[in-house]
């Protein structure tokens, strides 16, 4: 089929038909090899993917790749499970191994670097105006403007809402270190935002994430 690659069909597997279940028994259905597991866990979880890929890499056809190869790994290796009800931070666990791994291999500028303005995807919610569209956008070039791992701390934690004792575990590394890293990162987006008067607006609407 034909697909305009600024927008990626994240919701192109049909569903078939299974019960409407929680992340532990889409986990066990996932080790039994239920039918309609596999379709159910990239519905659910494929955006989450992709945009971990895309806000830390910033290529769109590169985050789309990633995503598919990852949910080929989890389906492969959902066995080796030991907690059901922690699908989710597994999954995440895959993407952050991912991402250390992709950049260790590709440490041309280009992997460490994030959209230039002209360069980022359009960003296509029919229920979005364009004022919402631009202040997104601008946002996505700010976190382009951190370290990686602050980019990944500072997402984990106010876009997929992590709880910082858990992005310590799936990044492997000490909470006192997510927590520094957190800090600054949070600073300087702050610093930034403050810096533009309809960023601020638009982001003093919206609930925060205390740590």
């Amino acid at each position: 089929m034909t697909v305009d690659r600024k927008i990626i069909p994240l919701f192109v597997v049909p569903p078939e038909a299974g019960p409407d279940v929680g992340d532990g028994d889409l986990a066990r259905a996932l080790m039994a090899n239920a039918r309609w597991a596999p379709a159910m866990a990239w519905n659910r979880f494929a955006p989450m993917v992709y945009g971990m890929f895309l806000r830390q890499f910033g290529n769109p056809l590169d985050a789309e790749d990633l995503t598919q190869e990852i949910f080929y790994r989890i389906f492969a290796k959902v066995g080796g499970l030991r907690k059901a009800d922690s699908l989710r931070s597994y999954i995440i666990s895959f993407v952050i191994r991912t991402i250390k791994w992709e950049t260790r291999k590709k440490r041309a500028g280009r992997w460490l670097t994030f959209f230039a303005s002209e360069d980022l995807p359009e960003i296509s919610d029919p229920g979005m105006d364009p004022a919402a569209r631009d202040v997104l956008r601008r946002f996505y070039e700010m976190l382009g403007r951190l370290g990686p791992r602050e980019r990944m701390v500072f997402s984990l934690r106010h876009v997929e809402a992590m709880k910082l004792e858990e992005i310590a575990a799936v990044l492997e590394i000490s909470l006192s270190t997510v927590k520094r890293t957190h800090e600054r990162a949070a600073e300087r987006i702050s610093r930034w935002i403050e810096g533009d008067p309809e960023l601020a607006s638009f982001f003093a609407e919206r609930p925060r994430h205390d740590a």
